[in-house]
């Protein structure tokens, strides 16, 4: 007798034991956040060096006036590094945001589901924008945030982020 109403919102609110496919997001989440730490910080330590090593050979300095004198060198070294720390430091946070989102994701916290919820929406969105002008490749993007999409959206899931409603 129980076992018929095991479908009910009731039971699956009452069963909160994590879907294997939230495990598999959060494992994909663990290793893009990796991936952005990792690259952030590559870059903090070697690309400065390669670039301070490149134009420290190709030194330009223009002269304004009598007295005004612009190493082009430095200057455009000093720019390009502070973009690459800038760019990597975004890098490290989505990083870090990353890893926060996989913990959620694992303890089923409401906010991570409707956070992966928002960024497979926008993930879909830019890549159709992309398969429309001629990017290809990002065909495999839209169809596995796709399928992230539709199955946050199944029952026993929104039942373990706590999002399903009980009819009365």
């Amino acid at each position: 007798m129980i076992a018929k109403y095991t479908d009910t919102p009731v039971a699956i609110l009452m069963d909160r034991s994590r879907p294997v496919g939230v495990t598999i997001v959060a494992i994909l989440m663990i290793i893009n956040g990796a991936l952005f730490v990792g690259g952030g910080i590559f870059a903090i330590l070697v690309i400065p060096n390669v670039i301070n090593e490149q134009f420290a050979a190709n030194q330009t300095n223009i002269t304004i006036g009598n007295h005004t004198s612009i190493q082009l060198g430095n200057t455009l070294t000093g720019i390009i590094n502070t973009v690459v720390i800038v760019i990597s430091s975004i890098s490290i946070a989505l990083g870090v945001a990353a890893f926060v989102l996989s913990w959620g994701l694992l303890n089923g916290k409401g906010w991570a589901w409707i956070i992966t919820v928002i960024l497979a929406i926008i993930s879909v969105v830019f890549s159709i924008i992309a398969l429309a002008s001629g990017g290809f490749t990002n065909i495999v993007t839209l169809v596995i945030n796709g399928a992230i999409l539709y199955y946050m959206y199944r029952p026993p899931v929104k039942a373990y982020f706590g999002r399903v409603k009980i009819p009365r």
